[in-house]
């Protein structure tokens, strides 16, 4: 939906005015922005900026854009709790980046549900998420810090990112997605920082309770509030263009239509509004409207060419990370010695080797939390195909490190 940008401070508490009967704020990004500008108005000119090299990195892939390689974003959550109901459990968030991985891989079960019209732009985004294996000091981590605070409820005051007001610091912006947990007052699911602000805020902020999958508040338990934010963060819009209902905001993308204002629940398709009257009408099940979880199950094609515009540009840093290298696997030993396929798999899969060893090899995957999920000593590797399987584990990214006496490799394999 490409249309005139509106300017930037004319539609202050939108989102706010658009609670459903519910008193949900299913997304603050676009207040927290406006709210960002207020204190800081250079914001706007690096967001003006942003949008030029956006625009420019859009003209130059005019037909879409194919990533050279998978970008691999490492995760850290600070899991900020007041009482033992915060304090979500590993799994609740494991579950969250498996959802992430497949919203942004095309792999979502659901995404056969988009119509038919849109099926050919429905996008593989070609990122993936991981828990950060390290911490910026370079030392082990399982991408998850628990901090407890006395704060029982925040507000987007900013102090949850905090440790100074009882919250927790963000990590390096350049090499992590920082994604604070806790529990958000005045019914907002989530909000998100867009690229270009203040890097000591950079990131997202999710309310406990929709993080994940099982445990979560329905129609808002399928992990699809973290793909919405996260969409903000990679500088995707909301797709009727925080305009109300006037078709003439924007989300600068070209592929979504011309939407009046966002959707609740979970509409059927063929709909149509005051923007778009005509079939396929509007485009509802895309994850930056407001639908149910349930409801919402594709990027478009526009949509990765923008968020990669910003993998390019203002958070091109995030592609060099290390974040998700272990600690102890130097990168310069992690030579191409064997191959990986299929991944992602549901439970077979196959190591492929080069030629077989006769030096002793050890093969360990251990998932990202840092468990071994399977080991295997070998006096002399006499085969150059391994079929393996991880049947039984639970669903996410698993590491598969393979050691010789002279070299060391390791690789990564999505478990649906």
């Amino acid at each position: 939906m490409k249309k005139k940008l509106l300017p930037a401070l004319a539609l202050l508490s939108i989102a706010f005015s658009s609670m459903n009967a519910q008193n949900i704020v299913r997304c603050a990004s676009y207040d927290y922005m406006q709210q960002q500008i207020a204190v800081n108005p250079g914001l706007q000119q690096k967001l003006d900026q942003d949008e030029i090299n956006t625009a420019a990195f859009t003209a130059a892939h005019p037909n879409g854009y194919n990533a050279r390689a998978i970008c691999t974003i490492p995760v850290i959550f600070h899991v900020v709790y007041g009482n033992a109901t915060q304090n979500i459990s590993n799994q609740r968030l494991i579950d969250q980046l498996a959802v992430l991985n497949k919203d942004y891989r095309k792999l979502n079960t659901d995404a056969s549900l988009v119509p038919s019209t849109w099926q050919s732009i429905a996008a593989d985004c070609e990122i993936e998420f991981c828990f950060a294996q390290r911490d910026p000091s370079g030392n082990f981590s399982t991408g998850i810090q628990r901090t407890s605070s006395t704060t029982s409820s925040w507000t987007m005051n900013d102090n949850v990112k905090h440790a100074s007001t009882g919250g927790a610091d963000a990590w390096d912006r350049s090499k992590y997605l920082n994604i604070w947990v806790c529990s958000i007052s005045g019914g907002i699911l989530g909000y998100s920082t867009f690229p270009g602000g203040s890097a000591s805020l950079d990131g997202v902020v999710l309310s406990y309770q929709y993080v994940g999958v099982a445990g979560t508040s329905a129609p808002y338990n399928k992990g699809r509030t973290a793909t919405h934010e996260i969409g903000h963060w990679l500088n995707l819009r909301h797709i009727w263009g925080d305009d109300g209902s006037a078709c003439s905001g924007s989300d600068m993308v070209t592929d979504t239509p011309n939407q009046a204002s966002e959707n609740y629940g979970c509409p059927t398709f063929p709909t149509t509004d005051a923007c778009t009257t005509t079939s396929p009408g509007v485009m509802w099940m895309n994850y930056m409207d407001y639908t149910d979880d349930a409801c919402m199950y594709m990027f478009s094609s526009g949509q990765k060419t923008r968020i990669w515009a910003a993998l390019n540009t203002s958070r091109l840093s995030i592609q060099t990370s290390n974040g998700c290298t272990p600690v102890g696997i130097a990168e310069a030993t992690m030579q191409n010695i064997f191959s990986v396929h299929p991944s992602p798999t549901t439970g077979a899969f196959t190591l492929e080797f080069g030629n077989a060893s006769q030096e002793n090899t050890d093969i360990t995957i251990f998932n990202t939390l840092g468990e071994i999920v399977y080991t295997q000593h070998y006096d002399a590797l006499n085969e150059t195909e391994l079929h393996l399987n991880l049947e039984g584990n639970s669903a996410g990214i698993y590491f598969i490190e393979v050691r010789t006496s002279t070299a060391r490799s390791t690789k990564k394999i999505i478990l649906q």
